[in-house]
């Protein structure tokens, strides 16, 4: 699919809702509403000749520089653990016209294989990477986890290099949009993998410039098995609203044309009863459902102000490790470094405190943005005594 500048400007408009007149006007404004759009929009003008402002030309090229260093650390990764999987970013990036650059600001493996998910951690902090932070939560029975690994970016003003290891695909939006583990064969083409994660990303934030070029080429790059199994996953995932929206983003935008689901409104609407059919354990389990429910609308920044308050008193009162244990997602801040006697992840808690042991350090858990002072002091010295509760089986969180 060749992608034109008036394409690249058209997905601009219709997600920001403002139609630029002129060069200077579409500058400002993908700089004021989506800057990571830049680079792409001005190496398609590059592309097509307009010779670019030197600093608009610096941009691109460090972008294209960051890109590169992505492909390599990828190329590292994936030849020395084998069961390392991408996700997006340089899969989409691929199908990009030649001279067009898609920013990304870190690269996502998956693996299902807990110890090679710290082997790529080493791997990467032997060549000067940090273990940054880490989110916890129980899936399946069996604790599951995201590792950030980060590393200083050359340029002091650009953000740091960050890769994120999974042994997840998604957590839903801890309503009526439910986790993927793993998913099953007919999905794991990468059109369809792709697009998979990218309706998930609608539950975080609004749909931009870039998800619905993505979008446009992961779907041109479709064979018609793959657009089945899409259909499928889209109704099995309960993700059939998230995709009716993101398919009149590209057809306003000229990107079309994209059919809607077979059963069109009747689909739609069996959607909506089916999410708000699983929206009804927020009153079977009422605490964690509520915790749940809080949570979910911090982290989307959809709080009321009621919402607020009574969050900061619920993150306060929850024990982090049961909360885990309940469905809560927990933040991890990394408090030791490396530690050689953990070969898996443990989750642990003593007092007040719940932290999880891992190879690649001690991580103190929070469900929230409360951390507290005592707990860094505790945890980042000695071991103490602890209850280790990284068990198969999980406990509903009742108090």
């Amino acid at each position: 699919m060749d992608l034109s500048t008036e394409d690249l400007v058209a997905a601009l408009a219709v997600t920001s809702g403002q139609q630029p007149d002129d060069i200077a006007e579409i500058v400002e404004l993908v700089r004021k509403a989506e800057p990571n759009f830049a680079a792409t929009l001005f190496s398609a003008w590059q592309a097509e000749g307009i010779e670019l402002s030197p600093t608009l030309r610096e941009e691109v090229d460090e972008i294209s520089g960051r890109i590169e260093f992505y492909r390599s650390v990828a190329a590292r990764l994936l030849a020395e653990v084998g069961s390392l999987t991408t996700i997006k970013g340089l899969e989409v990036g691929a199908l990009y016209p030649p001279g067009l650059v898609r920013y990304q600001s870190d690269l996502d493996f998956i693996t299902f294989s807990e110890p090679d998910l710290w082997r790529a951690v080493s791997l990467l902090t032997g060549d000067g990477w940090t273990a940054d932070t880490a989110t916890f939560s129980y899936l399946g029975g069996r604790l599951r986890m995201v590792i950030s690994v980060r590393k200083p970016s050359e340029n002091p003003f650009r953000s740091a290099y960050q890769v994120e290891l999974a042994t997840y695909y998604t957590l839903g939006n801890q309503g009526g949009i439910p986790p993927i583990i793993e998913m099953p064969d007919r999905w794991l083409r990468p059109p369809v993998k792709n697009t998979i994660m990218l309706l998930h990303e609608r539950y975080e934030q609004k749909y931009r410039a870039r998800d619905v070029v993505d979008a446009a080429l992961l779907h041109r790059s479709m064979s018609e098995a793959d657009r089945r199994a899409l259909q499928d996953a889209i109704v099995s995932l309960n993700l059939v609203l998230a995709y009716s929206e993101l398919i009149k983003l590209i057809n306003a935008a000229g990107l079309g044309p994209l059919a809607p689901l077979p059963g069109g409104l009747l689909t739609t609407a069996k959607a909506a009863v089916t999410r708000a059919a699983r929206g009804t354990s927020f009153f079977t389990r009422p605490v964690s459902g509520a915790g749940r429910h809080l949570q979910r609308r911090l982290m989307m920044a959809k709080p009321s102000r009621a919402e607020g308050v009574l969050w900061d008193l619920v993150q306060r009162r929850l024990h982090p490790a049961s909360a885990i244990r309940a469905g809560l997602l927990g933040f991890g801040l990394r408090v030791t470094g490396p530690r050689s006697d953990e070969t898996v992840a443990v989750l642990r808690e003593r007092g007040e405190h719940g932290w999880v042991d891992t190879p690649a350090g001690r991580f103190l858990l929070t469900i929230g943005d409360y951390v507290s002072e005592t707990a860094v002091e505790d945890l980042s010295v000695g071991e103490g005594n602890s209850n280790e509760v990284n068990r198969d089986e999980v406990g509903d969180l009742t108090a």
